[in-house]
């Protein structure tokens, strides 16, 4: 059995009264590769935008290593380490 590494739980933003992410829901197991791809404005950068602790979430979890990062807001600068974002 594989381990996660990464789980959103139905993730959910709004910006204002338009929804970007409407309970997503996905797993990442180590050793995987994803590709987040889709086209523009389709909530591909605040995704990680949410996941980097760069906007907050109106709803859901991200667990990181089977921890919440958006319940432990006081060591988030832990979670930044292990997070990287390439555009």
């Amino acid at each position: 059995m594989s381990e996660t590494i990464l789980e959103i739980k139905e993730l959910k933003k709004s910006f204002g009264d338009n929804p970007i992410l409407q309970g997503l829901s996905l797993e990442i197991k180590k050793g995987e590769v994803v590709v987040i791809l889709g086209p523009s404005g389709c909530g591909k950068s605040t995704l990680l935008r949410c996941l980097n602790g760069l906007e907050s979430i109106q709803g859901g979890d991200i667990l990181l290593d089977g921890q919440s990062i958006v319940e432990n807001k006081k060591d988030f600068h832990l979670v930044r380490q292990k997070i990287g974002m390439v555009f």
